[in-house]
């Protein structure tokens, strides 16, 4: 009988586990629990007191592990509590606007260039193209998009106004230092600015396929190009020789410009290799170089009296203190980052600008501290 109730106990155990298992198999997916120490599978909670697995966040609806933050998961150009992405590889919306409104520019001068070959005097005819091509222009760009990477759409928008600009310069160039028989006229500067626009935007989708450069150095070098051209044709003019006239000192501008167009290029492309500006230093150095010009208009009063040197020769002045003015802006911040956090930093910060009374005038201080 002890054998018997022997064999009887294990039967009744195996079916307990049988039965066991068999309720556990019935229980719906989802609602198993992980071994211990065991992560729970991938969208399963975890075990009660189990943190999640590393690296994962918590599934959907559910709070993360007690003492643990999410992951944040950073996309380019946008904010997180400690400061701005490391960024991904895909175009950002402001990069794609300026692309769509350099495109609708350069669609509608191409427009004007074919009617001014064309040689349609028309007004209503002549708008037709530049119509047209200002619409399939923004187009065009809007199917290639795929999007592009990162820095291609700025660095083709900037290829384009820099080459738009240079054409300018050479065809404005070219028109005050000729005959009037030998000038190029509305023909020459539209064919020139075409021309120059679309090898532009050309080189720019090369360099922003091959280096994928920061938009931040396409909007330097498209400032540099402009700052150049502003204190080059300052230089130029003030330059010139006493007495010439107007027209001819134009001669002398024109020339200054387009030189210091290309030295602007020049130096912020050579630059771009060992710097990349934050915005907030682009826009101190646009402001320093205006401050610089402003503090250099009193000077002006010195030639106001007959009998002394011509008063352009205070563009001299002007153009130097312009020039400071941008790279003080670039000095005193090149250290800054765009993030809002303690991550920035800087040699030096103005605080004020305040009216100084000079001996015999008026002049502007910078109220500031060293950091």
């Amino acid at each position: 009988m002890k054998g018997v109730r022997t064999g009887l106990g294990l039967a009744v155990f195996s079916l307990a586990l049988v039965a066991a298992s068999g309720a556990a198999a019935q229980v719906p997916y989802g609602q198993q629990p992980a071994p211990y120490g065991q992560p729970a599978p991938y969208g399963q909670p975890a075990p009660y007191g189990q943190p999640a697995p590393y690296g994962q966040p918590a599934p959907y609806g559910q709070p993360a592990p007690y003492g643990q933050p999410y992951a944040a998961q950073p996309q380019y150009g946008y904010g997180t509590p400690y400061g701005y992405s490391a960024g991904s590889d895909r175009r950002t919306a402001y990069e794609m606007g300026a692309l769509y409104g350099t495109a609708v520019v350069y669609g509608a001068g191409l427009g004007v260039w074919v009617g001014a070959e064309l040689g349609i005097e028309d007004p209503a005819t002549f708008l037709i193209f530049p119509a047209v091509l200002g619409v399939a222009a923004p187009a065009g760009v809007y199917a290639l998009d795929r999007p592009f990477d990162r820095g291609v759409p700025s660095a083709i928008a900037a290829g384009a106004i820099i080459g738009a600009g240079e054409g300018i310069g050479i065809a404005s160039y070219q028109f005050v230092t000729s005959e009037s028989d030998d000038a190029w006229g509305f023909r020459g500067l539209s064919r020139a600015t075409a021309i120059g626009a679309t090898l532009g935007a050309a080189g720019g989708a090369v360099l922003g396929y091959l280096q994928e450069p920061s938009p931040r150095l396409s909007l330097f070098a498209t400032s540099g190009v402009a700052w150049g051209a502003a204190i080059g044709s300052m230089f130029g003019y003030g330059a010139s020789e006493q007495g010439i006239g107007y027209g001819r000192a134009n001669d002398s501008a024109a020339l200054g410009g387009l030189i210091g167009y290309n030295a602007g290029l020049v130096v912020t492309a050579g630059l771009s290799t060992l710097y990349v500006p934050s915005y907030t230093s682009l826009a101190w150095m646009w402001a320093g170089g205006a401050a610089g010009f402003a503090l250099s208009l009193p000077v002006y009063l010195v030639y106001a009296g007959e009998g002394g040197p011509p008063a352009k020769r205070a563009l001299l002045f002007s153009g130097t203190t312009t020039l400071l003015g941008i790279g003080a802006g670039a000095l005193f911040t090149f250290r800054t980052s765009d993030a809002s956090g303690p991550s920035e930093t800087r040699m030096a910060r103005v605080t004020g600008i305040a009216p100084l009374a000079l001996p015999g005038g008026m002049g502007l201080s910078l109220i500031g501290d060293l950091q």
